[in-house]
C-alpha cells in the first residue's frame, strides 16, 4: 500500500491507538516507522501478525507524520477499513 493513500484515507496515528484498531479489526493496513524503537512497537507487530494485518515499515517517523498530515512525527499510522 502506498504512503500517498495516507493523505486521503480514514486513518489513526499512535502506537496504542493503532494497536487497538488492529485488535478490534478496524485496521486495513499499518505503517510502522523504520526508525521507531522496537520496545515501543513489538506488541503492535505481534498484534498485526496475529490478526493478519499488512505492515509497511519503509517510512520514517517524520515521513509518516507528514503523509498523515500531522504536525509531528508518528511511530505508527493505520488506514481504517
Amino acid at each position: 500500500m502506498s504512503l500517498e493513500k495516507l493523505r486521503s484515507a480514514r486513518r489513526i496515528a499512535g502506537v496504542k491507538q493503532v494497536e487497538r484498531a488492529v485488535l478490534n479489526g478496524a485496521a486495513e493496513t499499518v505503517f510502522i516507522a523504520s526508525d521507531a524503537d522496537e520496545r515501543v512497537t513489538h506488541t503492535l507487530l505481534a498484534a498485526c501478525a496475529e490478526k493478519g494485518v499488512a505492515v509497511d515499515r519503509t517510512a520514517t517517523k517524520d515521513e509518516l507524520g507528514e503523509r498523515a498530515r500531522l504536525d509531528v512525527g508518528a511511530a505508527a499510522v493505520a488506514i481504517l477499513r
